[in-house]
C-alpha cells in the first residue's frame, strides 16, 4: 500500500510539472502577446481620422543659399550674406480621410549675417512664410507614421538693421517639399519632426531654403 501511494504521489508531481511549464509558458507569450498590442497596434486613437482638426507648434534651425542680391538705389545686398536661421513654425491641418489632409502653415525664420561680413549690411534677413500644404500619411494606423508634404505660398522678407530700422523687398512666391514622422506621446498629442526645402522668389533673383523642425500636435479628436 505504501509503495503504491508514493509512486501515486510521484506520477501526480510529474504531470504537474509539464502543466506548471505549460501555463507559464501561456502566461509569458500572452505578457508578449500584450505588449505587442499595447505598442504596435493599429490604434484608432492615433488615427487623424476623416474632419479631424489639428494644431502644431514647432521650432527648429534653416539655411539660406544664393548669389543673388537685392538692389535699391546705392542700397545693394548679397543673400549670400546670409546663412543660419533660428525659425518657428505653426501648423494647422485638416484631415480628409485617415491617409491625406491638407492644411495652412506660417513660418517665422530669421538668417544672421556672416561673420566677418560687412557691419554696414542688415544684421538679420527675415522671412514670414504663408502656406497652403498637402500631407500623405504613411502607416497611419500606427502609433509612429510618416509623411511627405507639399506648399505653396508667399513669403514676405525684411531686412533687419535694428528693431526700428527695416528693408522690405516685397512679397514674393514660395513652394516647398518635404518629409516628417509623428509619434504619438498619448491621446492626442504627438511629436512632430519634420524636414523642409524651399524654393523662394526674391526680388533680384532667387534662393533655396532648407530647415530642420521638432514641435508638438494636438488632434482635436471627435
Amino acid at each position: 500500500m505504501t509503495s503504491r501511494t508514493v509512486a501515486a504521489g510521484n506520477q501526480t508531481t510529474t504531470a504537474a510539472r509539464p502543466r506548471g511549464r505549460q501555463r507559464g509558458i501561456a502566461h509569458a507569450g500572452l505578457a508578449l502577446l500584450l505588449g505587442l498590442l499595447l505598442l504596435g497596434r493599429p490604434a484608432q486613437a492615433y488615427e487623424q481620422r476623416s474632419g479631424t482638426l489639428s494644431l502644431g507648434v514647432q521650432g527648429g534651425a534653416g539655411a539660406l543659399s544664393s548669389s543673388d542680391s537685392f538692389s535699391r538705389g546705392a542700397t545693394e545686398i548679397g543673400y549670400d550674406s546670409y546663412d543660419f536661421a533660428g525659425g518657428l513654425g505653426i501648423r494647422i491641418r485638416y484631415g480628409l480621410d485617415r491617409s491625406h489632409a491638407v492644411g495652412v502653415s506660417f513660418e517665422d525664420l530669421r538668417f544672421d549675417r556672416k561673420s566677418g561680413e560687412d557691419r554696414e549690411l542688415p544684421s538679420q534677413y527675415q522671412l514670414n512664410n504663408f502656406m497652403v500644404d498637402y500631407y500623405v500619411y504613411f502607416h497611419r494606423r500606427y502609433k509612429l507614421s510618416r509623411y511627405v508634404v507639399l506648399g505653396a505660398g508667399f513669403h514676405r522678407p525684411t531686412f533687419r538693421f535694428s528693431d526700428d530700422e527695416n528693408i522690405l523687398p516685397g512679397e514674393g512666391l514660395t513652394a516647398n517639399f518635404g518629409g516628417g514622422m509623428e509619434y504619438f506621446l498619448r491621446r492626442p498629442f504627438a511629436l512632430d519632426a519634420s524636414v523642409r526645402g524651399y524654393y523662394l522668389r526674391l526680388k533680384g533673383g532667387s534662393a533655396v531654403a532648407g530647415e530642420l523642425m521638432l514641435g508638438v500636435h494636438y488632434y482635436l479628436l471627435n
